[in-house]
């Protein structure tokens, strides 16, 4: 029987490998969200999707794909219209487009979410990452754990 965790984290990695990767152009697009990770090392690559409360982590509004420097990573994600949001990424070290977990479902590479919202046994509930987007340019950070 798969966890809840493992479950989760299958089914958001498999939607992000699709993520197209963002370029510099998409930061002067309007209705922008930049979101900035921190990462443990500069391996493999970061995934990030923006979702709906009603689609979180299984449905992303718009997925990205981030290249690290310097254990940073940035996902951009443009036109997005204005509400409420939350972001999930992961550090794909490996590139195989997964978040990969142990036997228990408990996730090996690192993950995080907008607000740093974290759960200590399942994923991040989308209430802990919610944000609210009224438009323009919006700039989130966070650590990857």
């Amino acid at each position: 029987m798969r966890s809840p965790v493992l479950g989760r984290a299958l089914l958001f990695s498999t939607l992000l490998l699709s993520a197209s990767s963002a370029s510099a152009e998409d930061s002067s697009a309007i209705n922008v969200i930049r979101f900035k990770t921190y990462v443990s090392n500069d391996r493999g690559v970061v995934r990030c999707g923006i979702f709906t409360e009603k689609g979180w982590l299984k449905d992303p509004l718009k997925p990205a794909l981030a290249v690290i420097h310097g254990k940073v990573a940035l996902c951009i994600f443009s036109q997005v219209p204005a509400g409420v949001y939350g972001i999930s990424a992961f550090h794909d070290e490996n590139k195989n487009g997964e978040l990969d977990t142990n036997l228990v479902g408990y996730p090996t590479e690192e993950y995080c979410a907008s607000r740093n919202a974290r759960n200590t046994f399942s994923a991040p509930s989308f209430s802990d990452a919610k944000f609210k987007f009224t438009g323009g340019t919006l700039e989130l950070q966070a650590r990857m754990k």
